[in-house]
């Protein structure tokens, strides 16, 4: 387990920037170089602002959810039941996929540009001489405009890892663990041994840890013990099944279900993450949780690109970020739920995955797959890389362009009405298709 900074270093300014005009546009561009790295894994200076800033310890109760994939649906879950028990709620997602006011979020509404060019001003009057990385300054945000809005709790994601990573500044009353699986090696480690404790390192000792998935290394259980967490594990402490898009959950142990229930899976979300979501709600309202609240707010969940459904043009499109080895294998798990029909993928990823092993997992439920840039991103992989990836797996389609709007021309043009067209991987993929079926409602 790593026990120093991890940095990832790009060609970005060195030094402070000026405070920008007032427009979030430029204070986004402003907080992409204000540090020198992109990543910067460490709560050292992100702490400290926030002491200064008078945002940590929260003045509100909160969950805090790690984990390789599931991270996103566990915390739109979360929140929803919480909102439907009349708890004001404070959301805190990232990536974004179409705008940035998407990451922080208030009763389930993302916030308006003032309050978050507010949030910024306060942070970059606070934090003098101390650099923060894009994501550290984000953070800082949600926190400012949860404690201004007076949340009662407060519902965050860890962007990458666990440990060292800026959301990990808050000492949350419930933490969840979702699934571990290989991503971000460069930063986390190559093994998923090395990765769990990296995880389990948001909890907190005497408090509940939800745990999900029947398994998970041996590491992530000896670095819970060490912290004295109080650890919820489905299949011990309680359980959960799921069938036909119905999911029970079973009493039993501390912080104990008061009966057993039985929910809808929300439509696209995997029944694991959603009874993550339901367990730790559960902690925090105790003898308050109620099945019909549960159930209403679960029946009109929606999570943006898990696994989403459109009709365009009478074809089928699944929108999905999918975006490493672990997430490609569940979204073909779904796709082959569906019935039958031909389909052809799109796949555009950050070159630090392993898009060979997400080719060869789309391999076994597509006909034919193409590769896309990702414009503008300096961490996006070649798509000519991906494509001979694709084409290793069996499933490439000849290209000539492969600029977003020409490969989603293509799949519009070589599909049939009926046929299923599969968006996925990075956040951007998916992002950059959104806005080309926006700009052709338009007309």
């Amino acid at each position: 387990m790593a026990t120093q900074p991890l940095r990832m270093t790009t060609e970005k300014a060195t030094t402070i920037s000026r405070m920008p005009e007032r427009g979030l546009g430029d204070w986004l561009t402003h907080l992409e170089r204000i540090h020198p790295a992109s990543i910067d894994l460490g709560l050292e200076r992100v702490a400290r602002v926030a002491r200064i800033m008078g945002l940590v310890p929260l003045s509100c109760r909160s969950v805090l959810v790690a984990g390789t994939n599931g991270k996103g649906s566990v915390v739109y879950t979360c929140d929803a039941v919480l909102r439907a028990h009349g708890q004001r709620t404070g959301r805190y997602t990232s990536p974004h996929l179409e705008h940035f006011n998407e990451r922080i979020a208030v009763d389930g509404a993302p916030v308006g540009d003032d309050i978050l060019l507010e949030a910024f001003e306060a942070i970059e009057a606070a934090r003098g001489e101390t650099t923060l990385t894009y994501f550290e300054f984000s953070t800082l945000a949600a926190l400012w405009v949860f404690r201004e809005r007076a949340v009662d709790v407060a519902v965050l994601e860890i962007g990458l890892g666990g440990r060292l990573d800026a959301a990990n500044i808050v000492d949350a009353d419930v933490a969840v663990v979702t699934s571990i699986a290989l991503d971000h090696q460069q930063w986390l480690g190559d093994t998923v041994e090395a990765i769990a404790p990296e995880k389990a390192a948001i909890a907190r000792a005497g408090r509940p840890l939800v745990l999900a998935e029947a398994q998970y290394p041996a590491a992530l259980f000896a670095t819970l013990k060490d912290l004295e967490a109080t650890v919820l594990r489905a299949g011990d402490e309680w359980a959960w099944s799921e069938e036909e898009g119905i999911l029970s959950l079973s009493p039993g142990g501390s912080f104990s279900l008061s009966r057993p229930m039985s929910m809808p899976v929300p439509a696209g979300l995997r029944a694991a993450n959603v009874a993550a979501a339901l367990r730790a709600a559960a902690v925090l309202l105790g003898a308050a949780f109620d099945g019909d609240r549960t159930r209403a707010a679960l029946t009109g969940l929606r999570v943006p690109a898990r696994r989403e459904i459109r009709v365009v043009d009478d074809r089928e499109v699944v929108l999905d970020v999918a975006h490493n080895p672990a997430a490609a294998e569940a979204l073909v798990e779904f796709l082959l739920s569906l019935p039958r029909r031909p389909t052809t993928a799109v796949l555009g990823v950050m070159s630090d995955k392993d898009y060979a092993a997400m080719a060869r997992s789309l391999a076994t439920c597509v006909d034919g797959a193409c590769a896309v840039a990702i414009p503008g991103i300096e961490r996006a992989a070649d798509p000519e890389t991906v494509w001979r990836a694709l084409d290793e797996a069996g499933i490439a389609i000849a290209q000539s362009d492969f600029s977003m709007e020409a490969v989603w021309r293509q799949l519009q043009n070589g599909s049939a009405p009926g046929d299923r067209l599969v968006v996925c991987g990075s956040f951007h993929t998916v992002a950059g298709i959104l806005e080309l079926l926006r700009a052709d409602s338009r007309g």
